[in-house]
């Protein structure tokens, strides 16, 4: 059967879905880019907020208006399957994709057939499912459910094949990388010295952790990024500025213990990139919580920031409180994009004049490609290159999510008397 993935949300539902067309690969099955020409369409849901929710079933809608077969994965069938019961389709949860094939007929999965599969020159790895924390606000771990860590060995293995595959980022990813191991006794510091011994030319970008569960490992996991493997890249989400506002978030730590670890990665590498996220308009979010937010953003200044208007859903703590008026969540939305503009900005110009290894990975518009620098910058080069090769660029301009290069060519010795041929550094 021919087959079309659509994928919603994160990181973490990138890699069920590329498990999903593993798993059909070994049953014998095809895959199309092209929706009209798919006998089966799986959907790959997400439910973080409202307004994805929406968009998740008004695809839905439209492939079942169309008469194609379809399967529900991801969080939306697992927390929240009502909202799917007057369509007509099959539900696979993230805890059961393995039994897939059995919804298409084909029996059961024969693990041993399943090979990963590289896409590009990015592979992405699932370290994890389920979370130990609550969070008021959450939907997800409703989906997700609690931590199950998968066993190192598994992990290194399926590395190893997608460097073998001619990988050179891959992608860690959990709905909380720091947690990796709690369930076990094998923490993440002990997982990255295990995959960064594979052998190969790749770089590997550690995801998101939350700083409760990095906290008693920080210094284990600096260390670790010493490695010349890992990309001097932290995501590490806040939500809230204001103390009182983690506390009922219940997010476990405070705004002292990310500024804490903030640094102790600053202290070991000063040029490192900072990625966080706030959710704006909680429930019980004052004015001077707010103000708590704008300063802790002014302090902090975050390079990657992920802005999220506060979205009540179903089931969780946090939706039998007050939802404040949505104009009021919309402009203080704004007032913080405001301000991780300006400071994006400046950052970003900073880094005009300096001369930077980049990794090619992907292709961009009009000729253009898509690189990472040992900060994982996003840089694009206004020239076709090869993915997956290294070469030196000279940062010549900043726009405002990204930084442009230009490669610098050196004269080829062996050729240099006879053309003058320009090769580009690698």
């Amino acid at each position: 059967m021919k087959i079309y993935i659509k994928t919603f949300g994160c990181t973490a539902n990138r890699a069920d879905s590329i498990k999903i067309q593993q798993i059909l690969s070994a049953q014998g099955h095809t895959f199309t880019d092209v929706l009209d020409s798919a006998g089966l369409v799986v959907v790959n849901t997400c439910t973080v907020t409202q307004t994805t929710q929406r968009n998740v079933l008004k695809f839905i809608h439209s492939v079942s208006d169309s008469g194609k077969q379809i399967v529900a994965t991801g969080c939306l069938p697992a927390a929240q399957p009502e909202a799917l019961v007057d369509i007509k389709c099959q539900s696979v949860t993230p805890a059961s994709i393995e039994d897939i094939p059995g919804i298409l007929g084909n029996g059961t999965m024969m693990k041993e057939a399943v090979i990963p599969i590289l896409h590009g020159v990015t592979g992405i790895v699932s370290i994890s499912r389920g979370c130990t924390g609550n969070c008021s606000y959450c939907i997800v771990k409703q989906a997700r459910g609690e931590l199950e860590s998968r066993p190192i060995s598994d992990i290194v293995v399926e590395m190893a094949s997608l460097v073998q595959q001619g990988a050179k980022e891959i992608q860690l990813t959990s709905q909380d990388t720091a947690a990796y191991g709690i369930d076990t006794g094998h923490r993440l510091p002990e997982l990255l010295t295990a995959v960064t011994s594979i052998e190969g030319d790749y770089m590997l970008r550690v995801g998101m952790m939350n700083p409760f569960t990095l906290l008693d490992i920080v210094d284990k996991v600096v260390d670790s990024f010493h490695n010349r493997h890992i990309f001097k890249f932290l995501h590490l989400p806040i939500q809230s500025g204001s103390d009182q506002i983690l506390e009922h978030m219940n997010r476990r730590h405070t705004v002292e213990d990310f500024k804490y670890i903030v640094n102790k990665f600053r202290t070991g590498f000063p040029d490192i990139v900072l990625s966080t996220d706030f959710i704006v308009g909680y429930p019980t979010e004052t004015e001077q919580d707010f103000n708590d937010t704008l300063e802790l953003f002014n302090e902090i200044k975050p390079l990657k920031v992920n802005i999220t208007k506060y979205s009540s859903r179903p089931k969780t703590p946090a939706s039998l409180l007050y939802d404040m008026p949505d104009w009021n969540k919309k402009e203080r939305t704004r007032m913080l994009s405001i301000r991780h503009h300006q400071i994006n900005q400046k950052l970003l110009q900073n880094n005009i004049g300096k001369t930077v290894s980049l990794l090619t990975t992907e292709t961009g518009k009009n000729g253009s490609t898509i690189g990472r620098d040992l900060q994982y910058h996003n840089i694009v080069i206004k020239e076709n290159l090869p993915l997956g090769i290294w070469c030196e660029v000279d940062i010549i301009d900043s726009k405002t999510t990204y930084l442009i290069g230009k490669q610098i060519f050196k004269k080829k010795k062996e050729r240099k008397e006879k053309t003058g041929e320009l090769t580009p550094i690698h």
